[in-house]
């Protein structure tokens, strides 16, 4: 698929220029690494850790990249309700890169209120199984052939954010190391379906239908390609490490 091609291209380009013009700032700023607990608990579970370190002197322009991965064995939807549309081969790539600037105050770094834009990249690979007729040109299909096939999702999109960090304190309201950051937001997503299977789908789906692109875990049964909006909401735990 050319778009995936263009996809990963932009993603690598994006995230070596951001690499190579960090490394400065790294040495001479704050780096603080996160995880994000919430995201074990979505449909699509990843397991998320991301950075975030300074871009500009003055402190208000940071930087986060953010990488996940999750396995349905680890999927909480699919295995406590006994959900059969997820099987045991599903796994999820998720990647994020953000960029934002804090409404800073006296004496602050990379703490407070902040407004950030967000690039977004997630695949989803599976292997279905579906009951295929053949020999079907003429009429009625000679047999049907039950077979087993790999399908992928790819989402793309970007997502605008609101949000506040701030360091725990200790006992003595000094600040510590440990941080909480929160925030929502409103996107676009594109999402590309692809089922890879050597048989037309003859059925003609709804888009809201649960035979539709709600069945299969969010895979559905057709290939299809939409445009769907977004609310960014969550928390990420982190700890400053210089």
């Amino acid at each position: 698929m050319k778009i995936l091609h263009t996809i990963y291209l932009f993603f690598s380009l994006f995230l070596t220029e951001n690499i190579v013009f960090s490394q400065d700032s790294l040495q001479r700023k704050h780096l603080i690494l996160k995880i994000l607990p919430l995201a074990i608990f979505d449909i699509d579970n990843t397991f998320q850790i991301a950075t975030e370190h300074n871009l500009s002197k003055n402190m208000r322009w940071t930087l986060s990249e953010e990488l996940g991965y999750g396995a349905s064995s680890a999927n909480v939807w699919a295995y406590n309700s006994n959900n059969d549309n997820y099987g045991s081969n599903r796994e999820v790539y998720r990647v994020k890169v953000e960029a934002r600037r804090y409404n800073l105050k006296k004496n602050q770094q990379m703490a407070g209120g902040y407004m950030a834009y967000e690039v977004f990249y997630k695949q989803v690979n599976d292997i279905l199984n579906r009951t295929v007729g053949r020999e079907c040109e003429s009429g009625p299909c000679n047999y049907f052939e039950e077979v087993n096939y790999s399908a992928s999702k790819y989402v793309v999109g970007g997502t605008v954010k609101f949000g506040y960090q701030c360091f725990f304190r200790d006992e003595n309201k000094n600040n510590t190391k440990f941080v909480f950051d929160f925030y929502v937001g409103l996107g676009l997503r594109r999402v590309m379906i692809d089922h890879r299977i050597d048989a037309e789908v003859q059925n003609n789906f709804g888009f809201f239908r649960n035979e539709g692109i709600f069945s299969n875990g969010g895979l559905g049964n057709r290939n299809q390609t939409y445009n769907i909006p977004h609310v960014a909401l969550g928390i990420r735990l982190g700890y400053l490490l210089f």
